[in-house]
């Protein structure tokens, strides 16, 4: 972003990167047409040790609807309390109670999927490093194939994010990916993020994780397809 933005070298942008900057740049307070037979959808990314934080995110067909909440040093039962508050703080209002609640489930996101069941809240885990959901022979993971599906979503160029989103813009212009031996696509992970000096892309994971939400998925405004969008690419 700073080599971008404050140097003005855009040589780089997109060469083997996921989503350009640009692209998501451009959405952030774009004015677009509210669909009210969109349902609400969050997506929950759980921390797991260290400076990573817990994030959740939002989504309303083609907008996320206020910032990505977050929150840091909190054990799993303190999390699934706060997502409970959140609910509750939403659950009279019919648009904004989420339809389902997508939590990334590999490690400790597995026991807050359980208890936000038990409570009675739509938790659903995915398991963002099993099989793609729609097209195996183009991702290696369902993780690449969501931030992928992530980049269809800013390609539109109808969707929007809110105006204070500087943090997510960021993160999500940060992963890079390339191609396996096999010729699968896949998305720079998180441990070689942080051997890079970057920070885990908390936020942009749990923005991902509303896009695995089949229903919201497939109807509306988008029409998502399986096929890879055209961009120069570098194999390796």
């Amino acid at each position: 972003v700073y080599r971008v933005r404050v140097l003005g070298d855009f040589s780089k942008e997109g060469d083997d990167t996921v989503i350009p900057l640009s692209w998501i740049e451009s959405a952030v307070a774009r004015d677009v047409e509210y669909n009210p037979n969109r349902n609400t959808v969050w997506g929950l990314d759980v921390a797991r040790f260290g400076s990573d934080r817990t994030a959740l995110c939002k989504r309303r067909g083609n907008t996320i609807t206020g910032p990505i909440v977050t929150w840091q040093g909190k054990d799993l039962m303190q999390t699934c309390g706060l997502v409970m508050a959140e609910y509750k703080r939403v659950e009279a209002f019919e648009d904004e109670r989420p339809e389902e609640i997508l939590v990334d489930s590999i490690g400790l996101g597995s026991g807050v999927v359980d208890r936000l069941a038990e409570l009675g809240l739509p938790a659903r885990g995915i398991n963002v490093g099993e099989a793609p959901s729609i097209d195996g022979k183009t991702y290696m993971r369902l993780r690449d194939e969501l931030w992928f599906r992530a980049r269809e979503w800013f390609e539109q160029r109808d969707c929007c994010l809110p105006e204070d989103s500087a943090e997510l813009v960021a993160e999500l212009s940060i992963p890079s990916y390339h191609y396996t031996s096999a010729g699968k696509i896949q998305v720079e992970s998180k441990d070689n993020m942080k051997k890079r000096g970057l920070r885990s892309p908390d936020l942009a994971d749990a923005f991902c994780l509303t896009l695995a939400n089949e229903t919201a998925f497939r109807t509306g405004s988008h029409s998502w397809s399986s096929e890879l969008p055209e961009m120069e690419v570098a194999v390796v």
